[in-house]
């Protein structure tokens, strides 16, 4: 269990402050829960969940003109050979470098066949080419690189690939006759985890140096080799031994930017407790890697997942394997998800219509649920500096939107809408069942008082949202403020200006100057069309009641809406405080009288 800590902070100024003579101010911080718990930075701002999609479905609207709905995937790409230039790129073993392997079927070696029988200077040569050739521009995106022929660990390779454990042993002793099998077996595994380390570590070395903005790994890394789902007591832990193993690849977690497991289903662990025993141990395993190298600064996972089953291409995961797999990845604080196919999804026009069907029915509605779930906790919990992950890894606790209280429908031209709104309930789930993992090197604080949210605001795409007042008096208010504010306008003006006052923010201000237009007023100033929107969500979200009625605005729609902005987001009262008692104690005599922090160690 991580260790908590609970501080609360108090700050005394009295007479004698500079610039403020006879005032007394009282600065506190509500109690905040500072974790020791992390996740990675996201790739893309405003993306705690990455949505990825690599299949050849372009085909599908090239061929058959059936386009597939892909609007809510962040980066899409294919995996076919002739494309160049996307943002998730995947280098199979034949497209990077000269990558030494043992054919599957002739038993020859290309390129050497075993690590240490490669040249390593000739592949990274090679490697620079295709590395350009693929990537001609350094965007952001994800980079992984797919070489399964061999593990890099001498233990791991195990029937069919033996071979590289036979032919390693087979060159030492053609080296060295008079050696046993004992010292040959100890010597040609010496050399080759020796060349395979080098083969994996340098070739990594290159990419992010080529290409640092995409983030780099090998797929299949972390394996837990979790399979064995059959058995009669499978609980879907992974091995002691193989988290040894998994430690023993501590180089390579270093040199990584990013981890990509995988958690593809077999058709056999359909809609049963197996497959997420199976999903949810690979991931933790995953997670347990990232902190390798730096507990406190963690490598992104990127989970790969398939629509269909490993071993019925023409089947779809149905919902409850898609919380298995995808819930559970977002439940446990994974960066994103691949979506991977192969040609099976757009080999017909009938089967690019059974994939458009299954986005529409299912995996759409799907992903739009556990988003707009992952960011409201995220926006409740952690402000949006962090994200949500269970307190219990391995519980059946999931961030979905509370169905009593939401539907998604699909509208005309295939717009989606979510109906309904959040309560206190909803957030109390949260609250109760997960907790903040913040981003590293941000001033990132948990919530503990879920009673002072009064406003959700997220979205998934641009169009697909969730904006909600909490509180009741505001609900109730919210329509009548509609009417009076429509018929007198002036009243949202006069209502801004009261917080806008001398000293705050310009651009902040404008933002809620322009937001509480839209909501209420029929339309907005020209200075409001230039409002960058995307902030939006993190400056509003937290309101305070004002408990001073005397200083309240009087006008009706004021009166009826006595809600002041004591800041907007995070960052800006972080800034104005920090700002502030820098100045006291540079420029004025003030006391600070109590800090006090109370720690608990689990």
């Amino acid at each position: 269990m991580e260790i908590l800590s609970s501080t609360p902070i108090f700050f005394n100024c009295f007479v004698g402050c500079s610039g403020i003579p006879g005032v007394v101010f009282i600065f506190l911080l509500f109690p905040v829960s500072l974790t020791r718990d992390f996740r990675a930075l996201p790739l893309i701002p405003d993306t705690p969940f990455l949505w990825a999609w690599n299949a050849p479905t372009e085909i599908c609207e090239e061929r058959f003109n059936e386009p597939i709905d892909l609007r809510f995937f962040s980066l899409v790409g294919s995996p076919q050979k002739d494309i160049t230039g996307q943002r998730i790129t995947i280098f199979y073993f034949d497209r990077l470098g000269l990558y030494p392997y043992i054919d599957n079927v002739t038993l020859t070696n290309v390129n050497g066949g075993i690590p240490q029988k490669g040249s390593l200077q000739n592949h990274l040569e090679k490697a620079k080419v295709d590395i350009l050739y693929y990537m001609p521009e350094d965007k952001i995106g994800l980079a992984v690189i797919d070489w399964r022929e061999w593990n890099p660990l001498w233990e791991r390779n195990w029937k069919p690939k033996d071979i590289y454990q036979q032919r390693s042993i087979e060159s030492v002793k053609q080296q060295n006759e008079s050696l046993n099998d004992s010292e040959a077996n100890i010597l040609a595994k010496e050399y080759f985890e020796e060349a395979a380390k080098n083969f994996m570590k340098e070739t990594l070395k290159l990419g992010t140096s080529l290409r640092p903005n995409y983030i780099w790994g090998y797929y299949l890394f972390p394996d837990c080799y979790n399979n064995l789902y059959n058995t009669q007591d499978y609980d879907g832990s992974c091995s002691d031994i193989e988290k040894n193993r998994n430690d023993e690849l501590s180089w390579l977690w270093e040199e990584s930017t990013a981890l990509y497991p995988s958690i593809y289903l077999n058709s056999k662990l359909s809609s049963t407790p197996e497959a997420t025993l199976y999903a949810q141990n690979r991931i933790q395993e995953a997670i347990r890697a990232s902190r390798a190298h730096n507990t406190e600064d963690p490598l992104p996972i990127y989970i790969y997942t398939r629509p269909v089953f490993t071993d019925a291409l023409g089947e779809y995961l149905p919902q409850t394997d898609l919380v298995s797999t995808i819930g559970e990845g977002v439940a446990l604080g994974a960066s994103g998800t691949i979506m991977w196919g192969s040609f099976n999804v757009s080999q017909s026009k009938q089967s690019c219509m059974d994939l458009e069907t299954y986005m529409k029915s299912t995996l759409n509605p799907y992903l739009i649920n556990v988003t707009l779930a992952a960011k409201m906790c995220s926006q409740v919990l952690c402000q949006e500096h962090g994200v949500c992950t269970r307190k219990s890894w391995n519980s059946s606790d999931y961030l979905h939107l509370n169905p009593e209280h939401f539907v998604i429908q699909s509208g005309e031209g295939g717009k989606y809408i979510v109906d309904g709104k959040p309560t206190l309930e909803d957030l109390r789930y949260f609250y109760e069942n997960f907790h903040c993992s913040c981003y590293p090197h941000i001033n990132c604080h948990e919530t503990l008082d879920i009673q002072n949210i009064d406003i959700i605001n997220v979205c998934v795409a641009d169009d697909v949202c969730i904006e909600a007042f909490l509180g009741t008096e505001m609900n109730d208010l919210s329509s009548d403020l509609e009417d009076e504010v429509s018929e007198n306008p002036t009243d949202v003006e006069s209502y801004v200006n009261s917080v806008c006052e001398p000293g705050v923010d310009y651009h902040e201000c404008l933002k809620l100057k322009c937001s509480m237009q839209e909501m209420f007023a029929n339309g907005t100033d020209k200075e409001c069309e230039g409002v960058n929107w995307q902030n939006v969500t993190s400056d509003l979200h937290f309101l305070h009641k004002k408990e001073n009625k005397t200083q309240i605005p009087k006008n009706p729609a004021s009166i009826k809406f006595p809600i002041y902005i004591l800041h907007f987001a995070y960052n800006l009262l972080f800034k104005l405080i920090a700002n502030y008692i820098f100045s006291i104690f540079y420029e004025s005599s003030a006391n600070i009288y109590t800090v006090s922090i109370y720690e608990r160690n689990d």
